[in-house]
Order: C-alpha cells, then sequence, then structure tokens
C-alpha cells in the first residue's frame, strides 16, 4: 500500500522522468523559484537532477504526495501508462487539487482516457506538446527555447499556466485535451516531410555531380548543413564501426540495444511522425508527403537492422536517423554498401 505521509506544498513540482528534457525542466524550475521534487527508474538521472538543484522521490505517487502539480517527462506511451497506473502510481493517490502534465511523445486518445479519471477525482490533466524549434532564444547557450501547446480544460491550465511559463520560453493554450499533442504532431509533420525533401534533393544534385551546398547557398534555402555535404562517408562509417581503437572520440548517431538480440535503436523523434500517421488516418486527413517521409524512416530502422544482424555497430553521425539524406545514400548505392558490409560476413555476397 502507498505510503502518503508528506503534505504537498505549493513550491514544490513534481518531475517525473529525467532525461534529457527532464533534466532541462528542473534546472529551469529551480531558476524560477520552484523545488523539483524528481524519480527516474534511472538512479544516475535522478543524482544529476539533485546536481542540478531538485531533491528525490521514492516512486512516482512519492512524487505527487509532495507536489499539487506533477510533469511527466516520458518518452511512451507505455511509460505513462506505468506512471500513471503502476505499482506506486501516480494515480494510487492522486487527489482533488492536483494536475498533471504529459510532455511526452504520447497520442491524443491517452490525454483524453487520463484526464475522465483525473477529473472523476476533481484533479485535472493537461497535455503539452514541446519543441525547441518555436519563436525565440534561450538567454542561456546550453539550453533549448521551448514553445509549448498546452491542450485540455481552461480550469486546468489556469492552475498550471504558471508552471508552463517557467518552463518555456512562449507556450499557447488550445482548449480540448489532446490538442496540445494534436498540434506538436502537426510541428513534426511539416519538420519530416521538409527533410525529406531537402534530403532528396541534395542527394539527385550529388548524383549528378553538382554540389548542392553551392545551390543552397545560391537560392538561399533552408536546409541542414549536414544535407548538403557532397561527401559519401561510407568507408569512414563502416571502419568506425568495426575498429573502435583509432582514438576517435566523435559522438555516434545510434545506441545499441544489447537484448537477446542486438539492434540499432532508431531515435525517439521516429514516434512523432507514427503518431501524427496514426491520428491523419483516424481523422481521415490525406497526408501522401508524411507518408512518403515516414517509409524513408522505416527503410532507414531496416538498414539499420541488417547491419546489426551482421553483427556491426554502425554509429556514424553521417547516418543519424535526423539526417534522413543517409537512407537514400543507401538506396542511390545500394551494392556499395552491400560489397562493404560482405566483408565482415563469412564472404558471401
Amino acid at each position: 500500500m502507498t505510503d502518503v505521509t508528506n503534505e504537498r506544498r505549493e513550491e514544490t513540482v513534481g518531475v517525473v522522468g529525467a532525461g534529457r528534457v527532464g533534466q532541462w525542466f528542473v534546472r529551469k524550475l529551480v531558476r524560477a523559484g520552484y523545488e523539483p521534487v524528481v524519480f527516474d527508474v534511472d538512479p544516475k538521472a535522478v543524482a544529476e537532477a539533485i546536481d542540478r538543484g531538485g531533491t528525490a522521490g521514492n516512486h512516482p505517487a512519492d512524487v505527487a504526495t509532495q507536489a499539487d502539480v506533477i510533469v511527466l517527462a516520458l518518452p511512451t506511451k507505455a511509460d505513462v501508462e506505468t506512471v500513471m497506473e503502476g505499482t506506486d502510481g501516480i494515480l494510487a493517490i492522486l487527489e482533488s487539487g492536483q494536475v498533471v502534465i504529459d510532455t511526452g511523445t504520447t497520442p491524443p486518445d491517452v490525454a483524453v482516457h487520463y484526464q475522465k479519471i483525473c477529473h472523476e477525482r476533481g484533479a485535472g490533466y493537461v497535455d503539452c506538446g514541446i519543441t525547441r524549434h518555436g519563436p525565440g532564444a534561450s538567454d542561456r547557450g546550453d539550453e533549448p527555447s521551448y514553445t509549448m501547446f498546452v491542450g485540455g480544460d481552461a480550469g486546468d491550465y489556469e492552475q498550471i499556466k504558471p508552471v508552463i511559463e517557467a518552463l518555456s520560453n512562449t507556450h499557447e493554450f488550445f482548449e480540448g485535451i489532446g490538442n496540445g499533442h494534436t498540434v506538436k504532431m502537426a510541428v513534426v509533420l511539416r519538420a519530416t516531410c521538409r527533410a525529406a525533401m531537402a534530403a532528396e534533393v541534395c542527394e539527385f544534385l550529388s548524383n549528378n555531380a553538382i554540389d548542392p551546398g553551392r545551390v543552397v547557398s545560391l537560392l538561399d534555402w533552408e536546409v541542414p548543413e549536414p544535407y548538403v555535404d557532397p561527401s559519401y562517408f561510407t568507408a569512414r562509417g563502416f571502419e568506425r564501426a568495426v575498429h573502435t581503437d583509432d582514438g576517435d572520440t566523435e559522438a555516434r548517431g545510434f545506441g545499441v540495444d544489447r537484448g537477446a538480440r542486438a539492434r540499432l535503436e532508431t531515435s525517439e523523434w521516429a514516434k512523432d511522425p507514427a503518431n501524427a500517421l496514426a491520428t491523419a488516418h483516424a481523422s481521415g486527413s490525406h497526408v501522401p508527403m508524411l507518408t512518403a517521409a515516414f517509409q524513408v524512416v522505416r527503410l532507414t530502422e531496416r538498414y539499420g537492422a541488417a547491419l546489426t544482424d551482421h553483427d556491426l555497430e554502425f554509429g556514424s553521425t553521417e547516418w543519424r536517423l535526423f539526417h534522413l539524406r543517409s537512407v537514400y545514400r543507401a538506396l542511390a548505392r545500394p551494392q556499395e554498401e552491400w560489397r562493404r558490409l560482405s566483408r565482415w560476413t563469412d564472404g558471401q555476397d
């Protein structure tokens, strides 16, 4: 049975999830005069949050006993469900006057579900999509400048508005539960389509012996630098994947999940366009560009899986899922890729 012994304080804000975003939240809350109490399944992440000025909670319910506002900074729908309904979850003790803010990558139907439960208890639940590519800049160079899209009941929003203002550079309230995440999906839809277009155009130019950087500069296109690089890093990428004693300390773009079968982890960013596609289909929205761009993401995942099937840890920074041009390179020159790959197999083509 969950022990409810702590007294909630107005200046205390709960943060469940102390990953990259959660750490930034802790820093911003401390700067705004709040006292964040933090829980994460990773003790190292909690320790880092304590170094930033937070205190540790024993589990999600413990966090909720100490704060009227609880911020969820979690990566998946499953994580939100576990934190809300699992052992020592928030719903074990949530009561009237408290509000939960879901800032993760969660489909709108999850927010609808939990708002209903929370409202039955006199508590609140809002969904809050975030992007670091909104207007304005942070006054500190070491952190993002968040724009937040808040969805939910107007009364719940008014209660958590001071916390949202502390966490964001700017925000907008879109009344109606699920609307915050829907706006975020629209932002990701736009970004995914633009990235795929930039990747395809730049690879087309490269394959026809034209430096895409010159075209981008001439026409003043907004294209990320990795897309316009005309070089082809296949050899360097494979060498780094196999030989790790070359003194190269450059960060790798993919992590490797060392489970029963090694697989490259795809970027969490891929969940956003997946949610956007599902919502588009459910609402009867036609999104052909997003559909095509997401297929590129899937091809990237399968290509990475094929590499790890051959016991390679392919992680060159030029192959990040964010840089969709990487898969266009693989599709344009597949034989070169597989010839190199075959060097690390039993000699078969």
